[in-house]
């Protein structure tokens, strides 16, 4: 088989000279994914903190709104948890019995 790739010469240049532009690659490559992680970092921690206060908020809402209907139907709430345990046993046990 035949190689067809056009390979140009290198340009000349001294060792040391290479390994120096290599390293100001490297330090500009990690300074930029320092800067990179860090945005990043402040992103997630600005969004996971918004996200809890309005989970709580959520959360309190709905507690209280359970809450208050326990309270108005206490029958209607133990016949509801019945079924969902029943619903929810049947389909453990499906599971366990394969």
């Amino acid at each position: 088989m035949t190689d067809f790739t056009i390979k140009t010469p290198a340009p000349k240049t001294s060792a040391k000279a290479t390994a120096k532009e290599g390293v100001k690659r490297a330090k500009a490559a990690v300074e930029k994914a320092v800067e990179t992680v860090a945005e990043k970092t402040e992103g997630a921690r600005t969004y996971a903190a918004e996200k809890a206060e309005v989970g709580k908020t959520w959360s309190i809402e709905k507690a209280k709104a359970a809450h208050e209907i326990a309270e108005e139907r206490p029958v209607a709430l133990a016949v509801g948890t019945f079924v969902a345990g029943l619903v929810f046993g049947f389909l453990l046990a499906r599971n366990f019995d394969r």
